[in-house]
């Protein structure tokens, strides 16, 4: 006598049979359901549609910078700011470099006498390219672009940032990152626009959120900060037993990439200048005492971007001039400890004060 199925085991041969439908009418409706989940996933992304979400709830880790600063553009473009904006980008050594928003637009105002808001949009190994992206979606308004740069941030090849036009890992869209495409990439952009990459965090939340916790939906605390208060720095020597393997892959990586990257560079002051926005170009922390000059790429990088910033004319401010920073400063060879954090913050909201204050002035004199 044969066993009777199971209510469940019914239930997914009903489903099975579901997919070999031949009916035109059952065929219509699943292709119109699959078309409204897309366009549901395409409103959500890149409708603004993820701000009606609480940000923790789409963090897949407390340190999720391109979720945070993909929510932070769609709030900014949803709510623009009142007033002048100093918006922050660059790596994490960007992000080690200021305290927080509201203390550092607190310290320009009083050093240029005009109320600023301040809003820090840089992310880890941030392209220039995600830039490029970053920028092309703030809202209108008057606003000055502190772009943090370094001699790894030229680092990246053409076609890493190629995933961009897909929005990976940076769920944002850009117009002018579709125009650049064929001479940037040789590629033009997918018709499918952002939705791999879309898809690609869906599937990498529900992966981190299943494996790690907590479960889906539940609230993060989104941390600004990789080395926080109770943070403590690599030990001298552990500093420079990375040397080796850091001058080699700079000089071989900023060999390869630099030019590209340049070119993005002056693309990305283009626009922002085309915006309306006023650029400014700033050094980021490193830790020299430990490095030196990168075994000669530090001298090279800053050559360029001094020859760009003159063709461009655009301001480029060195912040570590005006400071003593020391080892010990420095976790590693690049993030700066929060009481350095705080010295730096200081004297960068001095030199955009003074910028704001009288523009045709270099900083410091």
């Amino acid at each position: 006598m044969e066993d009777k199925p199971t209510e469940p085991a019914t239930r997914w041969r009903s489903f099975r049979r579901g997919f070999l439908q031949r009916s035109p009418l059952v065929l219509l409706v699943a292709a119109g359901l699959c078309l409204l989940a897309v366009l549901g996933v395409q409103h959500f992304f890149f409708g603004g549609g993820m701000t009606g979400v609480a940000e923790g709830r789409l963090l897949r880790i407390t340190h999720d910078d391109y979720i945070h600063v993909a929510y932070k553009v769609n709030r900014l473009k949803e709510d623009p700011p009142e007033g002048r904006t100093v918006y922050v980008f660059g790596g994490s050594g960007a992000m080690e470099a200021v305290v927080g928003g509201r203390s550092f637009a607190a310290q320009i105002e009083r050093h240029g006498g005009t109320p600023v808001g301040a809003v820090n949009l840089a992310n880890h190994a941030q392209s220039l390219a995600q830039n490029l992206v970053i920028v092309d979606n703030l809202p209108d308004g008057e606003a000055l672009l502190l772009i943090g740069l370094a001699p790894m941030r030229f680092n990246t090849a053409a076609d890493v940032d190629a995933g961009l036009l897909a929005s990976r890992p940076l769920l944002l869209r850009s117009a002018r990152l579709d125009e650049l495409a064929p001479r940037l990439y040789g590629m033009e952009a997918p018709w499918m626009g952002g939705l791999p990459g879309a898809f690609d965090f869906i599937s990498a939340y529900v992966q981190q959120r299943v494996r790690k916790g907590p479960p889906p939906g539940v609230a993060l605390r989104y941390d600004p900060h990789y080395y926080g208060p109770d943070a403590t720095a690599a030990s001298p020597l552990a500093k420079r037993l990375t040397l080796e393997r850091v001058w080699r892959d700079n000089r071989t990586l900023y060999a390869a990439n630099h030019e590209y990257n340049l070119e993005v560079l002056g693309e990305l002051v283009r626009l922002a200048k085309e915006r309306g926005f006023e650029p400014v170009l700033f050094d980021q922390p490193l830790n020299t005492f430990a490095a030196g000059d990168w075994a000669g790429v530090l001298p090279e990088y800053r050559a360029e971007v001094e020859r760009l910033a003159r063709e461009l004319d655009v301001p480029y401010l060195h912040v570590e001039r005006s400071l003593e920073l020391h080892d010990d400063d420095f976790a590693d060879l690049y993030h700066l400890m929060p009481p350095a954090r705080a010295r730096w913050q200081e004297q960068m909201a001095r030199e955009v004060g003074e910028l704001l204050a009288s523009p045709d002035a270099a900083p410091g004199q």
